[in-house]
């Protein structure tokens, strides 16, 4: 099942495309989510045009739609239960990414306040949805409970399991009552759904990824999650070298350049600013010990 990247693009169509992607201004710090490395903090979320590209985008839009449909692409409902890897370099690497990727997708606790902390449905084939991310629709009821037991409210939650479409649409107004704390959901999205994003990305950038420092896996991990996992075509040129020649040297300083090469993709297009400061900032993250 395929699920259309909107996250990030939706709030990013209002602006107007500057002459070269800017360079990142490090003496202008952005807000950090919760739980993000000290090094996250330091290196990676800083001074990217994404704060005021979401302030131009039309209000009708909201972040509910903006901020939740990547973080269901493809989810494999019966991978939700499984244990977590106690190993240090996993978590430290999920760690890193979760800071990144909901950076870029809800941008600070504020807005998730405002926007994200009730049950929306994003529309389409979509199920109830809340957290970062996280679709009861594509989920089993055991998947949402594993998932979400401290939640209050964790029984009404996996009566969702299963609910897509028009389906989901009529039942929301059943839940939009149910409120999701941000630490909670930040938890829960580094704990449980990139668990599987880190799997995609090791079966994608094969041999090797499992050696990369903590950084740079997260790197990689925030762009499937972004891009997916393909490798063919063109516009896939930049992930096989990753791939075939950065992942097996261990070469991080590789990984960052074909990451910045990435940015071709998106100029001259409206969604060139915000897509190519995003990989600047997985870039940033690569490259830092």
């Amino acid at each position: 099942m395929t699920r259309l990247l909107i996250a990030a693009l939706l709030a990013l169509t209002a602006c107007t495309r500057p002459p070269a992607v800017p360079a990142v201004d490090t003496s202008v710090v952005a807000p950090t989510p919760v739980r993000a490395p000290a090094v996250a903090q330091r290196a990676v979320v800083v001074g990217q045009p994404l704060p005021e590209a979401t302030e131009a985008a039309s209000a009708a839009v909201q972040e509910p739609v903006a901020a939740i449909l990547a973080a269901v692409e493809e989810v494999t409902p019966d991978l939700a239960t499984q244990t977590p890897p106690a190993d240090a370099r996993d978590v430290a690497c999920r760690r890193s990414a979760a800071s990144l990727i909901i950076r870029w997708e809800i941008t600070s606790p504020a807005l998730y306040a405002r926007a994200l902390r009730y049950p929306v449905w994003p529309g389409g084939s979509s199920g109830v949805t809340w957290g970062v991310g996280y679709d009861g629709g594509v989920q089993t009821s055991r998947a949402i409970e594993d998932d979400w037991t401290d939640h209050s409210a964790r029984d009404r939650l996996k009566k969702t399991a299963g609910l897509t479409g028009s389906r989901a649409k009529a039942a929301l107004p059943q839940y939009r009552d149910i409120d999701t704390a941000y630490d909670y959901a930040a938890r829960v999205f580094e704990t449980r759904t990139l668990i599987e994003y880190e799997n995609r990305s090791a079966r994608a950038f094969r041999g090797g990824f499992t050696d990369l420092p903590s950084n740079a896996c997260a790197a990689l991990v925030s762009l499937v999650y972004n891009r997916g996992a393909a490798m063919t075509g063109d516009n896939r040129r930049e992930m096989r070298n990753i791939r075939d020649d950065c992942v097996p040297k261990g070469d991080v300083a590789c990984i960052a350049a074909q990451i910045r090469s990435m940015k071709r993709l998106w100029r001259g297009t409206v969604n060139e600013r915000g897509l190519s400061a995003r990989r600047e900032s997985e870039a940033i993250l690569a490259e830092t010990p």
